[in-house]
């Protein structure tokens, strides 16, 4: 018996073309590569100068031979290495799928799928910014991938695709390369609303202002005036050296990190674009902000200017980390309004109820406890303390995690307790600190309430306001 037409199978479907990453990644990969060879070498070669084991240059002069030789193995070693992971790379993103294959001896072939994506960032260190390139590294929760390097453009569209597909936009990646698209150097597009900015002006007077720095400052000043009281005046510099590369990075990481910040929002939410050589574009996802941490230095006080910290389920950046926690590096009054709506839609800090530590804890923290305050109100819980430097901590009711009640030996003889409300790790640490037994008791028990009715809330913030109630006393 004859076939029909209509009995035969269907053809397969045509296989995808798989692009690679841009032709010059196996020499950005290598540079870095190199680079970080070369330093290793080089802390293990560099002469001990207090006790002079041997003269570096003497060294590589008679070994220039192996020196030589040494540095071309290594290099052809790299360069080998950077171009196989180049070629054996390869991702396909159109309107149906993303997808990423790696591997020379194991295959591997990652698929993610749109609404899983959580945040996308674009990297461009130095290196890569020189040939405009740029790193595209997608969170999608536990699985993160980077795709190293790809065009500034080409990562730019790509990033706002899939952030469109991630939010449920049903469009095409023709669709989206017709929209506007970001500067090159900004990663602002017309579309987009800048909400703070950062001169840097600002940021070095926020830097020289710091208590962080201030205190660096004076160490060094007190090192340096006591060694040369005890006539040890040339060997200050070599207990100076400490300090100096710890000021040395603390510089690279409040103000060339933080060079020419800008968050901005987004047809996809917030963005935040920061630095001097190295050039971050990083995605703020909002739902998933467990927390908030406003510092304020104490000579910031009568310069109104605060710093902004957040914890982010997934991301653990600090301030030396290409995926930073900091939302607001130095901002104003109306920086820090704009920034907290940004993030906490709804919550006005100013009306939170706080009360303070009872009397009785003042013998343990003598000059603090005035500044001790907790409090809460229908969508968030607020911590405030610190007398050099305030700090008060916001944690969202539903981001809650769990609630402990903690009593050292020395709180129990002053007859006071601590709730801590965790989160997501990170730089939030929420604790109500050397309260009422009591109030400790309710203040925990009542948490849980509002956690749960926040997270049965439409929204990371839609709880129902409910009455406050004052703790006794």
């Amino acid at each position: 018996m004859s076939e029909r037409p209509g009995d035969l199978t269907h053809p397969p479907a045509l296989e995808k073309r798989a692009e690679r990453p841009h032709p010059l990644s196996p020499l950005i990969r290598g540079w870095v590569v190199l680079l970080v060879i070369l330093i290793a070498i080089a802390r293990d070669l560099v002469p001990d100068l207090q006790r002079n084991q041997f003269d570096l240059i003497d060294l590589i002069l008679a070994n220039v031979l192996l020196v030589i030789l040494g540095v071309l193995g290594v290099v052809l070693l790299t360069a080998l290495a950077s171009f196989l992971t180049w070629w054996f790379t390869r991702y396909v993103i159109d309107d149906e799928e993303l997808r990423i294959e790696t591997g020379l001896f194991t295959k591997t072939s990652k698929r993610i799928p749109f609404r899983r994506i959580q945040s996308i960032d674009v990297m461009q260190p130095l290196a890569a910014r020189i040939f405009g390139l740029a790193e595209l590294r997608i969170d999608a929760g536990s699985d993160k991938t980077a795709l190293r390097y790809l065009s500034r453009r080409k990562a730019y569209r790509i990033r706002d695709y899939l952030l469109s597909r991630a939010h449920g936009e049903q469009l095409s990646v023709a669709d989206s390369d017709a929209r506007t698209q970001a500067d090159a150097f900004r990663d602002l597009s017309a579309d987009d609303q800048v909400l703070v900015t950062i001169p840097p002006q600002r940021l070095l007077l926020g830097f020289l202002t710091s208590t962080d720095f201030l205190v660096s400052a004076a160490l060094s000043l007190v090192a340096v005036v006591v060694f040369f009281r005890l006539g040890l005046g040339v060997f200050s510099f070599g207990a100076l050296i400490p300090i100096v590369l710890g000021t040395l990075r603390m510089i690279g990481s409040r103000l060339l990190t933080q060079f020419n910040y800008t968050l901005a929002r987004t047809g996809r939410g917030l963005r935040i674009a920061r630095g001097l050589t190295n050039l971050t574009s990083q995605s703020v996802p909002v739902d998933r902000i467990q927390g908030v941490r406003i510092t304020q230095h104490l000579l910031w006080k009568p310069l109104g200017l605060y710093r902004v910290d957040i914890d982010v389920l997934g991301i653990a950046g600090g301030e030396t980390s290409q995926v930073s926690s900091i939302l607001l590096p130095v901002g104003n009054t109306r920086d820090l309004a704009i920034a907290l709506a940004a993030v906490l839609p709804g919550v006005d800090l100013a009306r939170v109820p706080l009360w303070r530590s009872p009397g009785r804890a003042r013998w343990l923290h003598p000059i603090a406890l005035p500044t001790y305050r907790f409090g809460h109100d229908a969508l968030v819980a607020v911590a405030r303390r610190g007398l050099i430097d305030t700090v008060t901590s916001v944690v969202p009711h539903g981001k809650v995690q769990s609630v402990r009640i903690g009593q050292g030996p020395l709180q129990r003889l002053a007859r006071v307790a601590s709730v801590h409300l965790d989160t997501t790790p990170g730089p939030v640490t929420f604790v109500a600190a050397d309260i009422d037994p009591g109030d400790a008791r309710a203040f925990a028990l009542s948490q849980l309430g509002r956690s749960e009715r926040a997270r049965a809330a439409v929204g990371p913030l839609g709880a129902v306001p409910a009455p406050v109630r004052r703790p006794g006393r």
